[in-house]
């Protein structure tokens, strides 16, 4: 499970480098004029031991980090604790629960939304995106990074370019882009993920 590796999962440099690649692509879309940093509200679904929080929370108003490990969610609220951030709230729940529980932290809704390699593994991704969506503000963006499908693989894993094209699409988002997010080489391997990207319609309420 997620939470055996919650202990050492902030000293794997795989997951740092990963997590480090994540938010230069974030200042990147950000000067790119795709989204804003500085004082957003942020939704970090999947949030694990929170290295991507660790980047956010120097820019943003306030973070929900959501993950459904609770060992991984305790290490990040070890940081929240030593470190003294704020300005974030972090849940070990489903997202469906979260908002039963904590309506406050869901509201305003979310000006960006971010999800690092996590949508590939929950059980039905357009339906997932499309309940993520919900909680994006008009005008709102998503990201997420996600290992590219590879069917000619021995155990194919993954999402494909047009599934996550598909999926933004039908959730309600518009100016989708779909790309690799970077190429880092790492122990003999390059890890090349997916980054795709929306934005929620200006005025757009509902999904």
């Amino acid at each position: 499970t997620w939470d055996d590796h919650a202990s050492g999962w902030d000293d794997d440099p795989a997951v740092r480098a990963y997590a480090n690649a994540a938010f230069a692509c974030l200042e990147r879309l950000e000067r790119e004029g795709r989204l804003r940093l500085d004082e957003a509200r942020v939704l970090d679904f999947g949030c694990g031991t929170g290295v991507l929080v660790e980047a956010l929370q120097s820019r943003a108003a306030n973070i929900v980090a959501l993950d459904t490990s609770a060992a991984m969610v305790k290490v990040l609220n070890d940081k929240v604790a030593s470190e003294g951030w704020r300005n974030v709230l972090a849940i070990a729940e489903p997202i469906e629960d979260a908002v039963l529980r904590h309506p406050a932290a869901f509201t305003p809704p979310f000006d960006l939304i971010v999800c690092s390699s996590v949508l590939a593994f929950v059980d039905d991704y357009p339906t997932t995106v499309k309940a993520l969506v919900h909680h994006l503000a008009p005008g709102g963006t998503m990201v997420e990074w996600d290992w590219e499908l590879d069917c000619d693989a021995d155990e194919p894993f993954g999402l494909s370019r047009d599934g996550v094209h598909s999926a933004l699409e039908g959730a309600g988002l518009g100016d989708i882009d779909v790309r690799t997010a970077f190429e880092i080489p790492f122990e003999g391997e390059v890890m090349r993920p997916l980054m795709g990207i929306g934005t929620r319609p200006p005025g757009r309420s509902e999904t």
